[in-house]
Order: structure tokens, then sequence, then C-alpha cells
């Protein structure tokens, strides 16, 4: 037990430790990118000021996971985002045989470091998400639901045509402010059950992340 708990911790380093980096090296690179932007550019053509896009995530469908998001700009540097996530868990996990659906809300606020849409931003953002489901343990079955609020920071950057496609790509880590197990009956070695999953289904963690596409306008 001691030894899976050293490497589920040392996993989890390991990713933190990923984002940080990533998120040095695109710092570095887009704020660099911006210098050169602001002092190349001349003017800002309010005719051509895109205030509003919608995207979703394609690749996403691939590990079961539905995501839509809309982004309003106001001024030229303030940006929020409202997000919807629908996850369908692809497999069953644990002896439990846990079959789990997720359902995400996220707001997140953005500072748009180029003054437009098309911009490398830096924002927080926060989520509220609930993992549901069943199993069965002891002839017994089981719903259990895992309520969770994560608060976190995010990096990332949106490129736009001239066509209004437009191309995201974020970053986001934070912590859980809120994260609870609940099952109906209850039933004592559920919990262990609960943190089996919890440890087995990669994308319970306060990570937020997009590359999504969609249109600007």
């Amino acid at each position: 037990m001691f030894k899976n708990y050293i490497s589920t911790n040392s996993r989890k380093i390991q990713k933190l430790a990923t984002i940080i980096f990533v998120f040095s090296v695109f710092l570095s690179a887009n704020l660099n990118a911006q210098i050169v932007f602001l002092l190349s550019k001349d003017s800002y053509s309010a005719e051509k000021k895109i205030t509003k896009a919608i995207n979703s995530c394609p690749g996403g469908v691939a590990f079961g996971i539905y995501s839509i998001n809309y982004e309003q700009l106001f001024g030229n540097n303030h940006g929020l985002v409202c997000r919807f996530d629908y996850e369908d868990v692809p497999k069953n996990y644990t002896e439990a045989k846990l079959k789990a659906k997720g359902g995400a809300l996220i707001l997140n606020y953005r500072y748009h470091l180029s003054g437009e849409m098309e911009s490398g931003y830096i924002g927080i953002y926060s989520r509220y998400r609930v993992y549901s489901g069943t199993g069965t343990l002891e002839s017994t079955n089981f719903d259990f639901t895992i309520p969770e609020v994560t608060l976190g920071v995010n990096i990332g950057k949106r490129w736009v045509w001239d066509n209004g496609i437009n191309l995201n790509l974020a970053f986001g880590y934070g912590f859980f402010l809120l994260k609870d197990q609940k099952t109906s009956p209850l039933i004592e070695s559920t919990n262990s059950i609960l943190d089996k999953f919890e440890d087995s289904y990669d994308f319970i963690d306060p990570f937020l992340g997009e590359f999504s596409i969609g249109y600007a306008f």
C-alpha cells in the first residue's frame, strides 16, 4: 500500500513539474512575441475588432470528453470564458466495476496581453465538477458521486485567422477547494474503492487543459 502511495504521488509530482516547465517556456516565448508585436504594430483598427469566440475540443472525444466554451472580450484586455464539459468515462474501474460519467462548469478570467482576442493571456479559473455512477460490491449495488471545486491559474494563447477560424491552446493547474465522496447505500469499504478509481482515472485532478478550434467574430 505504501509503495502504491509513493508511486501515485510520484506520478502527480512528475505531472505538476511538466506543467510548470511548459508554463515557463510558453510564458517566456509569448512575452517575447508580444514585445515584438507591440513595437511593430502602428495602430489597431476598431472596425476589425473581434470580441467573441466559440470553440470546442475535438481531440477530447477520443477520451470520452465533450467540451464547448464561449469567450467574451471586455475592453481590450479582459476576457471571460464560460465552458461546459461532459465526460463519458470509457471503461469500468476497480473490482466494483464502477461505471461513471462527469459534468463540469468552468469559469475562466483571461488577461489578454496584446489587447485583442488574438493574443497570449494569463488568468485564473474556477471549476465545479461532479462524477457520478454505479458499482457492485459484495453483491450489493450502490450509487456514488464525487463532487469537487477547483481554483487555479492558467496560461494560453489564441490564434485567429482572417476568416474567423481560431485555435486556442491553454494549460492550467490549481488545487481542490472541495472534494468529497458520497455513496448510497453507505458501505464502509466503498471509500477505498472510490480512492482507487480516483487514482486510476487520469482526469480527476486540478489540471485544466484546452486545445480547441472554433469561430471568432
